[in-house]
């Protein structure tokens, strides 16, 4: 089974960008998608507009991925996180065919 990306793009409303940042980098909830599969996530901020973001979050499976974006747990986070967003993400959802790293 092929590794799981999820690329996305947020508008974050204005004086916004630090909540945003401080909620993704939070420990309270990564034990908890450790378990279900979750490896990485990086979190961009655009050159070109203060108030874009560009997330990349990689799961061991697609099936660790609908799980965990399924759950009450979850959404209870994503509600908190649309909050501080002009609009709803633009999602890409992809299996990883090639990976690198230093």
């Amino acid at each position: 089974m092929a590794k799981h990306v999820t690329i996305f793009k947020m508008n974050v409303k204005p004086g916004k960008f630090d909540d945003l940042t401080n909620m993704m980098g939070g420990t309270a909830d990564l034990d908890r998608i450790k378990a279900l599969g979750w490896q990485s996530s990086v979190v961009g901020r655009s050159k070109d507009n203060a108030n874009e973001a560009w997330v990349c979050v990689t799961w061991d499976t697609t099936e660790n991925y609908r799980k965990n974006s399924s759950s009450p747990e979850q959404d209870e986070w994503f509600q908190k996180m649309r909050a501080l967003l002009d609009a709803d993400p633009e999602w890409h959802d992809c299996d990883v065919v090639e990976e690198q790293r230093a």
